[in-house]
């Protein structure tokens, strides 16, 4: 009995000895805050020494106010704070949970809403926190909205409220609302800041300058059981899904509509080569400017105090015990998967992998045995199952190895792809290739992916992947499917041209470190490593094997490579399609005396596979282009509105002060801002066949062009000349011509800057008559060399250095005039330099 007392009072000693802290929502609880229940619900907090209330919007209790009055230690907010922050409130924030925020106005589409300039004088409901958000507030004064504008309505915090017309729109997250309201029957419309070219961080975990420095292994403790417990919980969303269905669910919501909450908010919170959680002070201040320019603050400080520092890893006792009685421990690795590992030729580990796990040995102060007896990855495999390793450097996650083994979480995500010869065309999905032989590498995840649901295809099993690629090459197998990353490396460094990849699958690489199952306390710790990696060090690991896309700021030029490379498809099929018309044609010719049924049915064979060569254009562009393209115009018009905004306080300014000058500079520069925004959609829109022609003035176009290059060309010292009549007008896509003209000027501008030469000259010129419009540019830059003449309208040929051009522009230049306008784009050398004209066919009328 004596005993017994003994124990409880130790375990309420222990209770009493936890830290209490609160933390306050925006929200009632849903997946929304998932991090912090696991963080709860496993334990994070309280071996971190801290018993967290967590509580949500049920008690209308604002963050901001709860944290600064002290009700609550921590807080999740939103990008308001930085206007808290600007006015003295003394706030730290500790992580941007969402990278971009899902927080949007939902209407429903009968109400016939459908921009934001819509919303004038329409009831919205908002809650507190959200009514001077950024996001809301620069959407809104971008079409000449502010709020005083809306009737406001406090937040019901209920969707069906707008089911029942309560409302006409309401503030409302993408991942939540939108679902409830379908499975109710009500189509809804999206109003979100992102299409308005602002997108801020969201759910940033807040607390007070107080905290951190009274208090700081308290945060830090608490940072870090929040973060350990957002990984999990988007690395196990069903699991996360169940705690919150079953624990934290005022809404009553179904465990389908959790699941997809979960893995819609994951796509919010993640950005490659950014830390979960990061902040970025270019953001930071990027959203300061925009409360700036609409009055809300005066001025801009520094933000270094705003942001948290919390040590780059935090290690429990256990943890640290954990790894000094484990010095060494035994690695297995595939020495045949590059360039994610493999054994270089000094016979060392190599790769992607071998980055990560030297980062991780000099973080841990332990020593990785590198195994490298076993030759083959099924080893390996085996190995680690059977406790002869400790754990594998790097090994794709599949729901059959999780049965056996545990995983960190992913530090690299690669998609799997169909790699096929060069003759063979575009293949929709793994269903096309039932019956056919493909090769897989054995023991690879796409082994047990072709083996688990795709029983028809012919597996044909290789111990590579450099021997899979081959068994195409040479006929044994009619496709490959692999990395993509893996098949680029592999084609490039081995020669393979007869390769191509001809789809996608519906899988990709999760690859992560792999341990023994008995070995939970080092995954634990590898996860808190892969957490605390900074984007410089994510560069330094994947710069030397893999590309990267990055984010602040733009590397433009990269950008329109990766287009470049996304077209690759289209312009392939394109190419085959003109090939195939020639053979078709010649053919046809031969057999015309012969057989005319057959070359009718030859014509028909023709227009079928342009139809279905139509098809796949479309998916390839809508899939891949497509979302380039709408990255590279969110990425422009965020600071076109903000220079917008400030276009329209200066001249509010000059207004007042009369200064007709400045009024005028303005004038022109909010043309300009528009022109460039109208440019963005036109470009987006090449890619979409509902365009119109419309009849475009020559000289008008080419005023156009020279206003957009002429800064530049000023600065190099080259002077344009034009010979066109002003009258001179053609039926064209007005942009498309554009774009074409522009790419010519930059290609003189380029040639004549490497020429040297001392005539600096760009001569426009237009002839027309009845049937053709001719438009010649010329240049002084000293002409083509014979010998690549005929070649430079071929896809990515290019005479400059791979950062400085893809070799696509003029084979684009010259699909747009042939393909679009049925028109002729050549070449030819004159005794100072090049002429390029375009012929336009004035009789056309569809493109």
């Amino acid at each position: 009995m004596k005993k017994l007392f003994l124990l409880l009072l130790f375990l309420m000693s222990l209770a009493w000895s936890k830290e209490s802290v609160t933390l306050q929502l925006p929200w009632l609880h849903q997946f929304q805050f998932a991090g912090y229940y696991v963080a709860k619900q496993k334990g994070y907090y309280s071996d971190s020494g801290l018993d967290v209330t967590i509580l949500d919007a049920h008690n209308r209790q604002d963050p901001f106010k709860a944290v600064i009055n002290g009700k609550a230690q921590y807080g999740v907010g939103r990008s308001s704070l930085i206007v808290d922050y600007i006015k003295g409130a003394p706030l730290v924030l500790m992580a941007a949970v969402f990278q971009s925020s899902p927080m949007m106005l939902l209407t429903r589409k009968d109400f016939n809403i459908h921009n934001a300039k819509d919303l004038k004088n329409k009831r919205v409901m908002l809650t507190g926190d959200t009514i001077e958000g950024a996001e809301l507030q620069a959407m809104l004064r971008s079409v000449g909205l502010r709020t005083s504008d809306l009737i406001l309505q406090k937040h019901s915090y209920d969707p069906m409220s707008l089911a029942r017309g309560e409302t006409d729109a309401m503030v409302a997250y993408l991942s939540n609302e939108p679902y409830i309201l379908q499975k109710a029957g009500i189509e809804t419309r999206a109003i979100h800041p992102k299409e308005y070219g602002f997108d801020f961080y969201s759910d940033i975990l807040f607390t007070t300058t107080d905290e951190t420095t009274k208090n700081p292994q308290r945060a830090e403790a608490f940072y870090d059981a929040s973060m350990r417990g957002w990984l999990w919980a988007f690395d196990h969303i069903e699991e996360t899904a169940e705690l919150i269905y079953r624990d934290y669910n005022p809404q009553h919501k179904s465990l389908d509509a959790l699941i997809y909450e979960g893995r819609m908010l994951k796509e919010f919170a993640f950005r490659p080569n950014i830390a979960f959680g990061s902040i970025d002070p270019v953001r930071l201040e990027m959203i300061a400017q925009g409360y700036r320019l609409m009055g809300v603050v005066q001025s801009i400080p520094s933000f270094e105090p705003l942001r948290y520092k919390h040590s780059a890893l935090q290690l429990s006792e256990k943890e640290k015990g954990w790894l000094r009685d484990h010095p060494v421990i035994r690695v297995g690795i595939d020495q045949n998967w590059p360039p994610i590992e493999s054994i270089d030729e000094k016979g060392r580990h190599s790769g992607v992998s071998a980055s990560y796990l030297k980062l991780l040995e000099k973080r841990l102060g332990v020593h990785f045995e590198v195994d490298y007896s076993r030759r083959h990855w099924s080893d390996s495999i085996r190995s680690v199952q059977n406790k002869e390793i400790d754990m594998l450097s790097c090994a794709a996650i599949t729901d059959k190895r999780r049965e056996n083994l545990l995983f960190s979480r992913p530090y690299l995500k690669q998609s799997i792809v169909i790699v096929a010869h060069s003759d063979v065309g575009f293949v929709n999905d793994l269903n096309d290739l039932g019956g056919k032989k493909v090769a897989v590498v054995r023991s690879y995840a796409t082994e047990e992916f072709l083996r688990e649901h795709y029983p028809k295809i012919i597996p044909v099993v290789a111990d590579t992947s450099l021997e899979a690629l081959q068994s195409v090459v040479s006929g044994e197998a009619y496709a490959c499917i692999e990395g993509l990353g893996v098949v680029s490396h592999l084609i490039e460094r081995h020669n393979l041209k007869r390769l191509k990849v001809v789809g996608e699958t519906p899988y990709r690489y999760e690859l992560a470190f792999a341990f023994r199952n008995d070995w939970g306390m080092l995954a634990s710790i590898s996860d808190k490593v892969l957490a605390s990696i900074t984007p410089s060090e994510y560069e330094e690991i994947h710069g030397p094997w893999l590309v990267m896309e990055r984010n602040y700021p733009i590397n433009y030029r990269l950008v329109w490579g990766v287009v470049g490379f996304m077209g690759i498809l289209f312009i392939l099929i394109a190419y085959k399609n003109r090939r195939l018309d020639v053979l078709v044609r010649q053919r046809t010719d031969e057999l015309e005396t012969f057989n005319q049924r057959l070359q009718e049915e030859i014509e028909k064979a023709v227009d079928k596979n342009r139809k279905q060569e139509k098809l796949l254009m479309q998916q390839a562009k809508m899939a891949e282009i497509g979302s380039m393209l709408e990255s590279i115009a969110h990425q422009w018009r965020q600071p076109l509105n903000i220079l917008g905004l400030s276009m329209t306080r200066l001249n509010l300014s000059c207004a007042i002060g009369g200064n007709s000058e400045s009024t005028k500079v303005i004038e022109i520069a909010e043309a300009q801002i528009e022109y460039m925004s109208q440019t963005i959609d036109d470009f987006r829109n090449f890619f979409k066949q509902d365009k119109s022609q419309i009849w475009v003035n020559i000289d008008m176009l080419a005023n156009d062009v020279e206003a957009l290059l002429g800064p530049l060309l000023m600065r190099k010292k080259i002077i344009i000349e034009r010979d066109i009549d002003p009258m001179i007008e053609v039926l064209v896509y007005p942009n498309e011509l554009k774009q074409v003209v522009i790419n010519l000027v930059n290609n003189a501008r380029e040639a004549i800057e490497q020429h040297r030469g001392r005539e600096r000259v760009i001569r426009i010129r237009c002839l027309n008559d009845e049937q053709y419009c001719t438009i010649a540019i010329e240049d002084t830059g000293g002409g083509i060399p014979p010998e690549i003449i005929d070649k430079i309208f071929d896809p990515y040929f290019t005479t400059k250095f791979e950062s400085q051009g893809t070799g696509i522009g003029l084979y684009m230049a010259k699909m747009i005039i042939e393909k679009h306008f049925l028109g002729k784009l050549s070449v030819y050398n004159t005794s100072k330099g090049a002429c390029f004209e375009i012929r336009l066919n004035r009789a056309v009328k569809e493109g």
